[in-house]
């Protein structure tokens, strides 16, 4: 790391930059902190890039790409600005050295330490693979080391700095040495060249040379293209293997995932340098860490709590380790399923791909549960919602979150907590382990089986909050009005800020599309932004909508399609036409002219029967003060998007059902708030009967 010179930045976007990581052909990598005290690497284009306007199309479009690269062993893209004066992105901080680094300074990595790294960098390459792209510049220096293992970086952004104009697939990418010929030859490069470069970097992890040897450019990529590499300092149990990936034809070279899995399988991550990584290496890693902690300190970045987060994971790391060798007596880089038994001791919760929440609940939830089912609330904004597996009932209040088996009429946990008026609803993570709200405090996040809270974005004011549908990350809609922008996504494994979506100010409603293509917001000045989930880019937006203040006015169908509510009724809208206008579900005046005249207060979709439920009322005979018997009128729309739309008006059971309307996810039934009596109504799905009451 270096100090920063006077023409250096001291902000990017939401990052305050401390230090000066290194350059390159690209431009300048910094080290930046965002508002929580999470590190990021933070890249600003050169010049001359910035003022090409093919390259910020190339730029834009490489770094869509790489938004989609997330997973093990690769450091997620966490924000950027591809229109600014001068283009940014942000990626996860790596502390270590790159590979390249590592082996000029301190040596080759024996044959196991080799072995580890290299299953890692098949595994990042087989998940990346597995989603259609390919990363097209593997080499020493973009595999940053680490403690926990190796990390692969820079994926796709090498194709957007190149020279020319050509974008597509057969454009020339790769660094001599690694580059597969069929690359050099200007061939169309994808998979199998990756895996070309992937038993370059083995050689070079083993040897400190490239397969193809040293010297000049031109050099390298003939002998790569006409001549054997050169293996005979490489163990011999290794040699078929990498002779296999370095085969000069692309078709006769293995998969990443076969590498992996001829190598060991797939690996976990290790919790100490030492346990994968020779006593040098592993102090050079070990020395870059300590060099990271002294710069946050002096930039005095980050929370106390944060701090003593990290000083805790360093003492467990010392306990795991402690009692071991250098070569630890379990492989560290063991695939999960291996570990798992020795990961779980007593009193250990496991950590799940779904849970179901009648059962995997924490015991201080459920032996705060009432006999009965019993609403937290003495106040009139009581909502429900259902799990997204449907056998539970979420309702809250002002005191807190109660579970209720809905079938079985039974309460089955309890969340005591303060739910302000303008906390937001509570939501369920899409495994259903996890249930979130926001408040002036920060995003709560409860884990249902363990009971342990964790906040994400502490002190700040979080109207709104939703889940991605993949469950990675937590998306906030921040009322606090900062340079940082209002809107943003928390990986909810690191609690990092990883993305801000553009013109995102105080929403107080947020959805995601069943695919997680798009996210759209509404904020509390009736204003529509729908944006490219995986840029934060607008891709529509729509000024003074006349919204209703309730947290379900929106809905997003997928394909460009929502259904957002408003006064005169909910409107069906395909955003991607642009062509301004979209259907109303609104009462017929000849049919009823009270239900015409009629508010909607809330709608509820039903995406499995394509039906939705609106809400109506009209106060009747009103005195000065405003207050009147309440007429209230149920809707039921049969749809078909764009055809004949059949409506069927329900005359409610009672007259007092307020907000709170939720779809049970496969539309078995729907839930409703009977504000009058204080209890939650389940209800028919064709006709709004009443089938039951609780609480």
């Amino acid at each position: 790391m270096h100090s920063l010179a006077d023409d250096d930045p001291t902000r990017i976007g939401p990052y305050q930059i401390t230090a000066l990581l290194g350059s390159g052909g690209m431009g300048r990598v910094y080290l930046g902190f965002d508002r929580d005290g999470h590190p990021a690497a933070v890249k600003v284009v050169r010049a001359e890039y910035a003022y090409d306007p093919d390259f910020r199309e190339r730029f834009a479009h490489e770094l869509s790409l790489a938004q989609r690269v997330h997973g093990h062993g690769v450091p997620r893209v966490y924000a950027a600005d591809t229109s600014g004066e001068r283009p940014w992105l942000a990626t996860a901080y790596v502390k270590g050295p790159s590979l390249q680094h590592l082996v000029e300074r301190t040596g080759p990595l024996p044959e196991p330490s080799a072995v580890l790294l290299a299953r890692a960098i098949a595994q990042a390459l087989a998940g990346v693979h597995a989603r259609g792209l390919a990363h097209r510049d593997l080499k020493p220096a973009n595999v940053m080391v680490a403690a926990e293992g190796p990390q692969v970086i820079d994926f796709g952004i090498a194709r957007a700095t190149e020279d020319g104009r050509r974008t597509d697939d057969d454009t020339i990418a790769g660094t001599p040495g690694y580059m597969a010929p069929e690359a050099s030859r200007r061939e169309q490069a994808g998979p199998p060249a990756d895996v070309f470069a992937l038993g370059g970097v083995l050689v070079w992890a083993l040897t400190g040379v490239g397969p193809f040897g040293d010297g000049h450019p031109s050099s390298v990529v003939y002998r790569t293209e006409n001549l054997d590499p050169e293996l005979d300092r490489i163990p011999p149990a290794l040699r078929p293997l990498l002779a296999a990936c370095l085969d000069k034809d692309p078709a006769r070279r293995p998969t990443a995932a076969q590498v992996l899995q001829t190598l060991g399988g797939p690996v976990a991550p290790a919790s100490d340098a030492a346990q994968w990584l020779p006593p040098r290496s592993a102090a050079a890693v070990n020395e870059a860490t300590a060099e990271y902690d002294r710069v946050r300190a002096l930039s005095g970045s980050g929370s106390k709590a944060r701090g003593l987060l990290v000083a805790g994971a360093a003492a467990m790391a010392l306990c795991l380790v402690g009692g071991f060798g250098f070569w630890a007596a379990s492989d560290p880089f063991a695939p999960p399923e291996e570990n798992q038994a020795a990961g779980e001791g007593e009193g250990e919760v496991p950590e799940r791909e779904r849970c179901d929440p009648t059962q995997h609940l924490a015991e201080e939830f459920t032996e705060a549960a009432s006999e009965t089912p019993t609403i937290p609330s003495n106040t009139d904004r009581v909502f429900s919602r259902f799990s997204n597996d449907g056998s539970v009932l979420a309702v809250s209040g002002n005191r807190g979150v109660v579970l209720w088996d809905w079938q079985a009429g039974t309460e089955l946990a309890r969340i005591e907590a303060n739910l302000p008026h303008s906390a937001s609803v509570p939501r369920f993570s899409p495994n259903d382990c996890l249930l979130a709200w926001g408040t002036e405090e920060g995003a709560q996040v409860y884990s249902l089986e363990s009971g342990e809270l964790t906040v994400h974005a502490e002190g700040r004011e979080i109207r709104e909050l939703a889940f991605s549908p993949d469950g990675d990350v937590l998306t906030v809609g921040d009322a606090g009005f900062d340079s940082a922008g209002g809107t943003y996504d928390i990986d909810l494994e690191s609690g990092d800020t990883v993305q801000v979506h553009r013109d995102g100010e105080a929403m107080v409603s947020l959805v995601y599309g069943p695919e997680g293509e798009h996210l759209a917001g509404i904020d509390n000045i009736d204003q529509l932004r729908v944006w490219d989930a995986a840029t934060g880019e607008v891709v529509y937006s729509h000024d003074s909508l006349a919204m209703l203040d309730i947290g379900t006015g929106l809905t997003l169908l997928g394909d460009g399609e929502l259904i957002i509510a408003t006064a005169e009724g909910p409107v069906h809208y395909d955003f991607l036409t642009d062509d301004g206008e979209g259907f109303v579900f609104h009462p017929d005046e000849d049919d009823d002219e009270d239900a015409y005249n009629a508010d909607l207060l809330e709608f509820a979709y039903a995406p499995h029967a394509n039906r939705i439920y609106t809400v109506r009322a009209e106060t009747a005979d009103e005195d000065d003060n405003g207050n009147g018997e309440q007429d209230v009128y149920l809707h039921i729309w049969d749809w078909d998007h764009t055809q004949d739309v059949e409506e069927e008006e329900i005359e409610p059971e009672s007259e007092a059902l307020g907000l709170g309307m939720s779809v049970h996810p496969e539309g078995e039934v729907v839930s409703g708030t009977d504000l009058e009596a204080g209890q939650i109504i389940i209800m028919s799905p064709d006709t709004l009967a009443e089938i039951d009451r609780l609480g």
